[in-house]
């Protein structure tokens, strides 16, 4: 039979100090690796509403993202010549969406105007709805022509003056007022993160005569490399990338960010590791005659084995569970709406971070890996305990 489950428990309070500072180090660990797996998982999930492979992006020849782009409207309607691209249902025009975009600075809501961001500022054509198929809009009317624009939920929520009704200084030198009528959602995507209005209404007030980029959305079963070919070969010399190469190419400086956090979590965890270890071996010195007593009256080695990790993973997973929470509560303080700038400009990817039920499963999970890792060399010496000579000990 095996030795009870409440045994173990209040040997854990005996060296208070002790296990309270071995729960403190892995709620720590378990605090920012928890963090880290939401902050992941939010970033993929907008990440991945923008992986689309029908949707081809089109920019100026040697530009690296949109904000460095300029097209030429003659350049723009050479796209038209392509085959490979899907028509209206209704109208029989193709799919293409000419769009600008221009950069905005808002303060950020977490920290109360403290810290400002740029966002990006599309103009749009009522075709960009059947481009982007992702954006729904659930408001009035898109402007057509009054100074109105409508804002991605993810803005609104990440940065101030963005609420319906505000009033944006647009436009060169900020001599246009621009009224927030509506939010638009996109799955989630970096879409959310932008601000929209009417292409020819913001190409007026920003003095632009060429489109930042033209996005395009191809026939189904149509191969977007040849697309890519054509557009980039002599008949347009534009550069394109799909819509899942764009944001690839945007977002690794955040992979790069998420690798390093990856590198400082394996470390604390090498720490909750040495620090349960730690605790476990003071235990077992502690206990020698307790050891050897109850290898006298009948309990094994494995027993013995088996009680000690127990015990460790008992207390790692109470720091996890004080991690967990821990976290929910930072996020609460904080907020959960982050953002990041891309590679390649300084427009931001605003996101939200929440703490799913699959996330706090890793992170116990993990956290009872580390608790048998650091159990594992103390148990083993505890069951190796000699009776005799424990048992001789003053």
């Amino acid at each position: 039979m095996a030795l009870p489950f409440s045994y173990h428990w209040r040997n854990l309070f005996v060296r208070k100090t002790t296990t309270l500072l071995t729960v403190l180090v892995i709620a720590a660990v378990v605090g920012v690796f928890t963090w880290m797996l939401g902050f992941a998982a939010a970033l993929d999930g907008s990440l991945s509403q923008a992986r689309d492979e029908t949707k081809v992006l089109v920019l100026k020849r040697g530009a690296t993202a949109e904000t460095s782009s300029a097209i030429p409207v003659d350049d723009y309607n050479k796209l038209n010549q392509l085959t490979d691209i899907a028509r209206d249902p209704t109208t029989n025009d193709p799919l293409i969406s000419p769009e600008m975009m221009v950069q905005i600075s808002r303060p950020r809501v977490r920290d109360r105007g403290k810290t400002w961001g740029n966002i990006a500022l599309r103009g749009v054509t009522p075709m960009a709805f059947k481009v982007h198929r992702n954006v729904k809009y659930t408001g009035p009317e898109f402007p057509s022509g009054a100074q109105e624009v409508i804002v991605g939920m993810s803005a609104h929520k990440q940065f101030d003056g963005l609420n319906i009704g505000d009033t944006l200084d647009l436009g060169y030198g900020g001599n246009r007022s621009y009224t927030v009528v509506g939010y638009f959602s996109a799955d989630g995507g970096p879409a959310e993160s932008e601000v929209w209005g009417y292409l020819p209404s913001l190409m007026n007030a920003y003095n632009r005569t060429m489109y930042s980029a033209a996005s395009l959305r191809l026939k189904d079963g149509a191969d977007p490399r040849k697309v890519i070919e054509q557009i980039e070969g002599p008949a347009i010399q534009l550069t394109a990338q799909t819509e899942a190469q764009y944001w690839r190419s945007q977002s690794a400086n955040i992979n790069t960010y998420l690798r390093i956090t990856k590198v400082l979590v394996v470390v604390m965890c090498l720490a909750a590791v040495f620090s349960i270890a730690n605790t476990m071996f003071s235990m077992v010195a502690g206990r020698t005659q307790e050891i050897a007593m109850l290898r006298t009256i009948g309990f094994s080695r494995g027993h013995i084995l088996t009680g000690f990790v127990l015990e460790s993973v008992c207390l790692s997973l109470w720091g996890g569970v004080v991690g967990c929470a821990a976290c929910v509560g930072w996020l609460q303080v904080v907020g959960s709406t982050k953002d990041m700038f891309g590679a390649s400009t300084f427009t931001t990817l605003a996101f939200e971070i929440r703490l799913t039920p699959m996330t706090v499963v890793w992170a116990l999970a993990s956290v009872v890996v580390v608790g048998v890792v650091g159990a594992w060399i103390p148990a083993m010496r505890a069951a190796r305990v000699a009776v005799v000579t424990a048992l001789r000990e003053p």
